[in-house]
């Protein structure tokens, strides 16, 4: 258990010099700044690596400054950090001699996704913040070296959490793709923990951001469909039947050359609800003579070695319903998709994204397909080990087929989500541990940072971190500093993922004014990517991304 007593700063730290202690609130005391920050989880390894390793201050022996505070989701006690988190620290040479030596407390809070980065940042709402310097030790739990947790529900959420206004807000796509009223893209307010209700005198009709606010780029982000474990293995089967994946491919194996394939039409066709069951999803066999049969066919489920999932039980009609998981109104995740896949609703002739289903036995078991929206990222693949497990742990999967132990066993579904690309990422090659849930490929390339470097993998985006202009000049040096890490190349790359498939994650661009040069053959320790969405400027999430060279005459474009 770390220490509840650290040692004093020492007399070279009051004097400007970097020598600090890691610190905490019940031993040093309010804050000298607090800079409160809504919006994107997408981006939260770059985040943590720009407070960690260049907004935070080291030890005179160059050790870290930095303690973290995590909630931990009572739904899934491995997502860690998914609603609020908080970095105390001593502040950096590179936040100026106005900062540098302070203890500074900056607080992020990521429920609600974007949206929250964006419309109570403007219209001035305060939302539920990590109220940390004024809890003590008792409070929270020990997770490690420098490391606190704690479970927040709402029978302790007043003592966790407060109302205060945002600073800042960390969005990842930029703010006028989701300033769009009467689409499911405008943010929808989350529900406050405390009282259970959305947040109140969210305004439905705001289409721009006031003048006076100020749009900073960071990193990009790669993006990921991930499908229960069970789909998985019968897209294997059926794609090795249809002679797309190679017949040598091991059912269950995550290598990137193993993977299964979804073109984006199809994907598109998912999310806009075109598809409804499984059943109606066929292949040609090419094992079997050119065979037509449904990707729920007894042979495929053979090779899969899988059961047939649950079939509706209530219409009549005994089909396999498509369980989607779409995320919220205004999250980037699933913003980005519906501009990739579909095209909306910068298309005015565009499908929109399939209706959400309602929570309640009766209508989830008729659907077709079936469509839920997490809140959180985390609670996406919470749901797909929902669906695959048979288990409720969410509330979205809402059928109970038997019990088993004296527990209730639900549905199993043959489920798709869209996520960031970053997470699940102890599955081996082989596909053994992690969470019963994996990627695919889209268009036949997987979603690693070479292939969105190369030009081959669409759905990924930049992101954006604003605030307004007025804001106070220390928090202000403390947010532009934190988006100019963000967009670092440098900064970013420890903090990307390492997937049986290949290295994913963040990365720069080769539009950031800095100027950062792609490397070519791609270079994971340089994460620059020469696509961008960004024209004459400014950031355009809805446009199809082109080349952005640093020189008419430099040759970094590598073709795969």
């Amino acid at each position: 258990m770390k220490q509840l007593k650290h040692l004093a700063l020492a007399a070279s730290l009051l004097m400007g010099s970097q020598a600090a202690n890691a610190i905490t609130p019940w031993h040093d005391g309010a804050p000298y700044i607090t800079v409160y920050i809504s919006g994107a989880v997408a981006q939260t390894n770059a985040y943590t690596q720009a407070v960690t390793t260049v907004l935070a201050g080291t030890t005179a022996t160059g050790a870290s400054t930095v303690d973290t505070f995590n909630d931990v989701d009572p739904t899934n006690a491995n997502a860690v950090g998914s609603r609020w988190t908080a970095h105390y620290f001593v502040g950096s040479s590179k936040l100026g001699s106005a900062l540098q030596g302070k203890n500074i407390l900056l607080v992020r809070r990521t429920v609600g996704g974007s949206g929250d980065g964006v419309i109570p940042l403007v219209a001035g709402l305060p939302l539920e913040h990590l109220n940390i310097a004024s809890l003590l030790a008792s409070a929270w739990t020990s997770a490690g070296t420098q490391s606190w947790t704690a479970s927040i529900t709402q029978s302790n959420a007043t003592t966790y959490l407060s109302l205060v206004n945002s600073d800042a807000g960390i969005i990842a796509v930029d703010p006028y793709i989701l300033l769009k009223p009467g689409t499911a893209n405008y943010p929808a307010p989350a529900n406050a923990l405390i009282t259970g209700l959305p947040v109140p005198n969210w305004p439905t009709t705001l289409t721009t951001l006031p003048t006076a606010f100020v749009v900073n780029p960071t990193g990009g982000l790669t993006y990921g469909i991930a499908v229960t474990l069970d789909l998985y293995k019968v897209l294997q089967a059926a794609q090795k039947r249809a002679g797309t994946l190679p017949s040598t491919v091991a059912i269950g194996s995550y290598s990137e050359a193993s993977m299964p394939s979804l073109s984006h039409e199809f994907i598109g066709s998912l999310m806009a609800g075109k598809i409804g069951a499984w059943d109606q999803v066929q292949i040609v066999d090419a094992t079997n003579s050119n065979k037509v049969i449904s990707l729920n066919d007894p042979a495929i489920l053979n090779d899969a070695g899988v059961n047939a999932p649950y079939k509706e039980a209530t219409t009549g009609n005994n089909l396999t319903p498509v369980a989607l998981a779409l995320r919220n109104n205004g999250a980037a995740t699933f913003v980005i998709a519906n501009s990739v896949f579909l095209g909306y609703p910068a298309n005015a002739n565009a499908a929109s994204p399939a209706l959400p289903t309602a929570n309640d036995p009766v209508d989830e078991d008729a659907a077709l397909p079936i469509v839920k929206e997490p809140i959180i990222v985390s609670a996406t693949g919470t749901l797909l080990s929902d669906w695959q497990n048979g288990t409720n742990t969410l509330g979205f999967n809402n059928i109970q087929v038997g019990t088993s132990g004296g527990k209730a066993v639900y549905a199993n579904r043959w489920g798709i989500a869209l996520n960031s690309a970053d997470r699940n990422s102890k599955v081996t090659a082989a596909g053994t541990g992690g969470d019963p849930w994996r990627y695919i490929k889209i268009d036949g390339y997987a979603p690693t940072l070479a292939n969105v470097a190369a030009g081959n993998y669409a759905y990924w985006a930049e992101g954006t971190l604003l605030y307004k202009g007025g804001l106070l000049a220390k928090k202000l040096t403390v947010a532009y500093e934190l988006a100019q890490a963000m967009g670092s190349p440098t900064v970013i790359a420890p903090g990307n993922t390492n997937q049986a498939w290949g290295q994913t994650g963040a990365f720069a661009m080769a539009a950031d004014p800095r100027k950062f040069t792609p490397s070519v053959p791609f270079n994971p320790s340089n994460p620059v990517v020469p696509y961008s969405h960004y024209i004459k400027g400014k950031l355009h999430t809805e446009i199809a991304p082109v080349i952005n060279p640093t020189g008419q005459d430099t040759p970094f474009v590598q073709m795969k």
